[in-house]
C-alpha cells in the first residue's frame, strides 16, 4: 500500500515536472490508481511533507539545482508560447503558465531554505550532544 502510494506521488511529481497542468494530472491519476481527486489535490497541497521522502532525496543541493534547470528550459517554453500567441486566450494561457512556474519556483527556493535550515539544526544538535556526552 505504502509503495503505491509513492509510486503515485513520484508520478505526480515527474508529470508537473515536464509541464503538464495540476489538473490534467489528477485527471490521469485518479483513474489510474483509483483514488479521488480531491485526494490528489491534497497530496498536491501537501507535497512540501512528503517529497523529499518520496524521492530518496540524497544530495538535496543537487536535486535543487535539477529544478532550476527544469524550470529556466519550461520558462523559455512559456515566454516563447506567449510571443507565439496568434490569439489572446492563447497569450493569456501562456502567461498563467509563466504563473505558475513562478509560484512553484519560488515554493522550491522556500523548500531549498528549509532543507539547508534543518542541515544546519541537525548539525548543531549532534554537536551539542557529542559536548554533552564528553563532559
Amino acid at each position: 500500500m505504502r509503495s503505491n502510494l509513492y509510486e503515485r506521488r513520484r508520478k505526480m511529481l515527474k508529470k508537473r515536472g515536464v509541464g503538464l497542468s495540476l489538473v490534467e494530472v489528477v485527471k490521469e491519476l485518479s483513474v489510474e490508481y483509483d483514488v479521488s481527486p480531491r485526494t490528489l489535490y491534497y497530496d498536491w497541497r501537501n507535497r512540501k511533507g512528503w517529497m523529499e521522502t518520496v524521492l530518496e532525496i540524497e544530495d538535496p543541493e543537487a536535486f535543487f539545482l535539477d529544478l532550476v534547470a527544469s524550470h529556466r528550459e519550461l520558462r523559455k517554453f512559456a515566454i516563447l508560447e506567449y510571443l507565439k500567441g496568434d490569439n489572446s486566450s492563447a497569450r493569456i494561457g501562456a502567461l498563467r503558465l509563466l504563473r505558475d512556474l513562478n509560484k512553484d519556483f519560488h515554493e522550491m527556493i522556500v523548500t531549498q531554505n528549509l532543507f539547508t535550515r534543518v542541515s544546519k539544526l541537525e548539525g548543531k544538535t549532534m554537536e551539542q550532544s557529542g559536548e554533552i556526552k564528553n563532559t
